[in-house]
Order: C-alpha cells, then structure tokens, then sequence
C-alpha cells in the first residue's frame, strides 16, 4: 500500500537523521552507509565508530533474518514497541545520549528500521511505476531533514515523531478493502431460478 511505505520511509528517514546526529554518527538502518562508514573508521583508526557500525549492521540484518516469516502487520507492532522503548531511552539520557549509552539505543533504532523494512517486502504487490520507486527515497529524505530540524530545537521530542509516523501506518494498514475473492459469493444462482429437469417424451 503506497501511503503505507510512504510513512514507513519518512519515520525511518528520521530515525536514520537521529542516529547519525545523536547516536554515534552511524545509520539505523542503511548498511551500505554503515559499511563505509566501518572501512573508513577501520582506516582512521576510530574504535568507537567501528564498534556502533558494526552492531547497527549486526542488529539490523539480524532483524531482517528473523523478522523473514512475520506478517507485515506484527513487523510494524514490532518497531512500534522498539520505537517507544526508544523514546524511553531518550528521555532516560536527558536528550542527550553519550558514549557507551549510545549503544543499547542504536540497537534499538536498527530493529526498528530492520522491522518496518521487513513489513514493506513482506508486502505483495502490482508493478511499481518511477514515481512509486522515487518518492520513498524523498520521503526518507524529508523524515532525515526533519530530525535534524527538530530535535535540535526540540531535544526532548526526540523519536516521538516516528512512533507516530509507525502508529499511522499500522492503522492505515489495517484499513485495506478486503480481496474481491472474499467479498464474492462462492454460488449464484441463474436468473430464471433453477434449471428445470429435461421433460419426458
């Protein structure tokens, strides 16, 4: 469902934007950022950096591998549940997560994002046009700008927005048309009622 992933991509724009600002300078979810990010920390000689990539690589794909076989639906109560206890951590830390508490929050947004990447491939649907391919990546790009703007005039909103975004797209899910195979009677009967039997000469 398009207005679905829409959401889905906005929240996990914001919480990638969080991670990168206020988690360790990594991403919750993209692993190719995190792959770059671990070579050239390995290179400099940046422990710390390694150690979050590393883990937000681990946790995600993780997440990904077991979350296989979960219905899309329980992928988003899921990230839901990470998101809020996300925002418990959040408030916790006074808005302001540091060194070695960084990192039991940065596993928390990876299965977050890891869930709700989850729940949209677990999604059957028809072909997808350019527009349907392009405006994800806007949306994600829009959700990272809004947490830069936010949360550094906001501290204590923190992952708030994205547990809205997923609350959302939970409801939203839930309210698809049900399939035409339901919804058509399994017989119908002929117009003129029921065949007569074949007179008798």
């Amino acid at each position: 469902m398009r207005r679905t992933h829409w959401l889905l991509a906005l929240a996990a724009g914001y919480v990638d934007g969080i991670c990168l600002l206020f988690l360790g300078g990594v991403f919750g979810g993209v692993v190719t950022g995190n792959l770059v990010v671990l070579g050239v920390a390995g290179v400099q000689r940046l422990p710390e950096t390694a150690l979050r990539a590393a883990l937000s690589v681990a946790v995600y794909g993780g997440t990904l591998w077991l979350a296989r076989r979960v219905a899309p639906s329980r992928c988003l109560v899921g990230a839901l549940l990470a998101l809020c206890t996300l925002c418990g951590g959040w408030m916790v830390t006074a808005h302001d997560p540091r060194g070695v508490t960084q990192l039991p929050l940065l596993a928390l947004a990876a299965i977050a994002t890891g869930l709700q990447h989850a729940a949209t491939t677990g999604e059957k649907g028809g072909e997808k046009g350019v527009f349907d391919t392009v405006l994800p990546f806007a949306c994600i790009a829009i959700g990272a700008v809004s947490a830069g703007l936010l949360v550094e005039r906001v501290p204590w909103i923190g992952p708030l927005p994205a547990v809205l975004l997923v609350a959302v797209a939970l409801v939203v899910g839930s309210l698809r048309p049900p399939d035409a195979s339901t919804s058509t009677p399994r017989h119908r009967e002929r117009a003129g009622g029921p065949a007569e039997a074949p007179a008798r000469l």
